[in-house]
């Protein structure tokens, strides 16, 4: 059976449920254009992250960086995501050696590219299989099985249901000042079968309710924990992307078609 692309973007819901740990950093950009109160400091733990959610599905773009990290491993990703185009560079670091991938959604087509570390990690290929695919560009169309997964964090709406949603018992936290920004917290808590979270979400109180930041703890059942950190920025700026001029169909690669 030929693997399907491992989607290594750190979003909470990922970092929970297959251990992997997020942070989305970055600064530059306001997530308010006013100063006016807009009322989340005084709304529910729930009612918060779906206003925040919502407020993020309604921009039209914006940038992120995340970083997961254990004492052994590092992952980190900066992100652009449009409304119907976006990139990803990631970093894998791991026992003393690291790897990159990008990803890229433009023309309703998904492309991924990397180095042979990064791309043994990202598609589960031996590395006999992968080393032939280095630095070249894989086009991945919608009809393919892993376009839906690859591409839901490279556009707004389906970026921030990942990045922006929190499960668990939602609690509304202090008011503080969150990268000169000022914030309401939320805490996420939960424990399952597959794992635990620990996850404070600051949503801006003044403006649109966007997320600043994201910050705790992801643990899988058996699993080392990771910390994640997550900030958001550059809300509404341009992005402008092309389709890479040479590019693989997936469907021609023998280790990944089928």
């Amino acid at each position: 059976m030929r693997p399907r692309l491992r989607l290594v973007t750190l979003t909470v819901a990922i970092a929970f449920i297959a251990g992997c740990a997020s942070s989305a950093a970055g600064n530059g950009g306001s997530p308010n254009q006013s100063t006016g109160l807009n009322g989340v400091q005084s709304k529910t733990g729930k009612q918060i992250v779906a206003a925040a959610l919502a407020a993020t599905k309604r921009q039209s773009s914006f940038h992120f960086v995340e970083v997961a990290s254990t004492t052994q491993s590092k992952v980190s990703i900066v992100g652009d995501v449009g409304t119907s185009s976006g990139e990803q560079h990631i970093t894998v670091s791991e026992s003393g050696q690291s790897g990159h991938v990008t990803l890229l959604l433009a023309d309703k087509t998904a492309y991924f590219t990397g180095d042979l570390f990064g791309l043994e990690g990202f598609t589960g290929m031996s590395k006999a299989d992968a080393s032939p695919l280095a630095g070249k560009w894989i086009a991945v169309p919608s009809t393919n099985t892993n376009f839906a997964a690859l591409s839901a964090s490279l556009a707004v709406k389906t970026a921030a249901a990942q990045l922006v949603s929190l499960t668990g018992t939602l609690t509304r936290g202090d008011v503080s000042t969150e990268l000169g920004h000022k914030a309401v917290s939320v805490r996420a808590a939960q424990t399952t079968k597959a794992g635990s979270l620990a996850l404070t979400m600051y949503v801006a109180t003044t403006g649109a309710a966007l997320p600043i930041r994201v910050e705790g703890t992801t643990q899988a059942t058996g699993g080392t924990g990771r910390t994640i950190t997550a900030t958001f920025s550059e809300w509404g700026e341009a992005v402008n992307l092309r389709a890479p001029a040479i590019s693989e169909p997936i469907a021609d690669v023998k280790a990944l078609a089928g």
